[in-house]
């Protein structure tokens, strides 16, 4: 017989192990989906500079899994935009740094998975006191068992 010939209480620690009917097997990870992730990460900006929005901070025991993380400026052309995942230190770019012309919406499309203590995080340089910006991040969330 291969696998555990004689289990003690260490193995089953967190309920990780199963019984298949023949001996004590390592269960796989389960994931399980809990609710739809939709974050809105516009706002009107405040002074000159650089808009910044960071979204919710992933908490411990879920995985987000982001499908869309999107940004526009609704009041005109400005710098350039760019669409970040941030793990607590660092930003990574999920976009190029793009200089979208009136209007044109800056997104991406795909998948991304954030663990605990990751999040989104949208910008875009050169706005004005006053400028609308409309953005969103949407996927879903799983716990972690």
């Amino acid at each position: 017989m291969t696998g555990i010939t004689n289990p003690t209480e260490e193995y089953f620690k967190d309920g990780a192990w199963g019984w298949d009917g023949t001996q004590w097997r390592k269960l796989a990870l389960l994931w399980g989906y809990t609710e739809r992730y939709a974050e809105n990460l516009g706002g009107t900006k405040s002074g000159d500079g650089t808009y910044e929005q960071s979204g919710t901070v992933v908490p411990s025991g879920e995985v987000w899994v982001v499908e869309c993380i999107s940004l526009y400026n609704h009041s005109g052309a400005r710098g350039a935009i760019a669409l970040q995942v941030n793990d607590g230190t660092t930003n990574y770019a999920v976009t190029r740094n793009l200089t979208p012309v009136q209007y044109e919406l800056v997104s991406f499309i795909g998948r991304l998975t954030l663990e605990a203590g990751d999040k989104v995080l949208v910008q875009q340089s050169a706005c004005l006191d006053g400028d609308v910006l409309r953005g969103v991040a949407w996927g879903y969330k799983m716990a972690v068992t």
